[in-house]
């Protein structure tokens, strides 16, 4: 009887509302319980985590998306201006320097 007015995990939940704002929320619920048992010491099994974030509290980790390098709208910024038009022969010793530089990523 007592046990159905008090909350059991409102101190879990706390806490982890406090470390998911703490980090503006990008830990997902694996690095919350890392963080949680080295910042605070409190030791609390992933799953639980799990379902306090997602059913209970109803927040989620944002999700980062991976950068995908897309070729056609970098290339007006990255592509260097043709000075030399394929005259390669010089008048005089260190005039005209040219290199191949496609293996390096810039």
């Amino acid at each position: 009887m007592k046990r159905k007015n008090g909350d059991r995990n409102a101190e879990d939940k706390a806490l982890i509302k406090k470390v998911y704002e703490h980090y503006n929320g990008v830990y997902g619920y694996r690095q919350l319980q890392l963080v949680m048992l080295q910042d605070h010491k409190v030791w609390m099994n992933h799953k639980k985590v799990l379902r306090l974030m997602l059913q209970v509290i109803g927040i989620r980790s944002q999700i980062r998306r991976k950068h995908r390098c897309n070729y056609v709208s970098y290339t007006g910024n990255q592509v260097a201006k043709n000075i030399l038009k394929r005259d390669f022969k010089a008048d005089a010793p260190n005039k005209k320097w040219v290199t191949d530089v496609t293996q390096y990523r810039v």
